[in-house]
């Protein structure tokens, strides 16, 4: 796929600027490089795409000639892909910042060992018990990071703890 010109991204700032009575009404290599922001070689290159005549001994090209040339570049299809990847690009950065920050959300224990989580030394914040009418789990907590600690550690010693936690959540067989 070809590179699109590094103007595309300041089409809207360059036809401002073109648009405002501030410019004469003829631009030449210099103003071309100024409002473009661009090498002098591509700012010839430039005036030769907009339809530039020669005045004197320097290239021209009307103000209003070079706003509809830009008109042009606006609606064609080289404008057009470079609007589509650039949404697309903006897109897949959304989706890598969300991922970004879904890797630095860190869920930590608070206890160094390994075998330290059980059911009966979990936080006070987070409560479960069993009546005739059903369950009950309940989790008080800060934010997002803390939530996700207290769930980490309550399937921590669940899981540990498997027999003991079914014990106290499966309702009682009937005699």
């Amino acid at each position: 796929m070809a590179r699109h010109p590094v103007w595309f991204e300041r089409l809207d700032t360059i036809e401002e600027t073109l648009g405002a009575a501030l410019l004469s009404s003829v631009l030449g290599r210099q103003e071309i490089r100024a409002v473009f922001g661009v090498s002098e070689r591509d700012s010839i290159r430039l005036l030769h795409q907009f339809g530039a005549r020669v005045e004197g001994d320097a290239l021209a090209v009307a103000r209003d000639a070079l706003l509809l040339g830009l008109e042009a570049v606006r609606a064609g299809s080289a404008y057009g892909a470079f609007l589509r990847k650039r949404e697309g690009l903006a897109e897949h950065l959304g989706a890598a910042r969300a991922e970004a920050a879904a890797r630095r959300f860190r869920v930590r224990s608070a206890w160094p060992e390994p075998k330290r989580v059980r059911l009966d030394t979990l936080p006070l914040t987070l409560t479960w018990r069993r009546t005739t009418a059903g369950g009950r789990f309940e989790i008080r907590y800060d934010d997002g990071a803390d939530l996700m600690w207290q769930l980490s550690e309550f399937l921590a010693a669940a899981g540990c703890q498997r027999e003991e936690f079914l014990r106290a959540t499966e309702p009682a067989e009937p005699a």
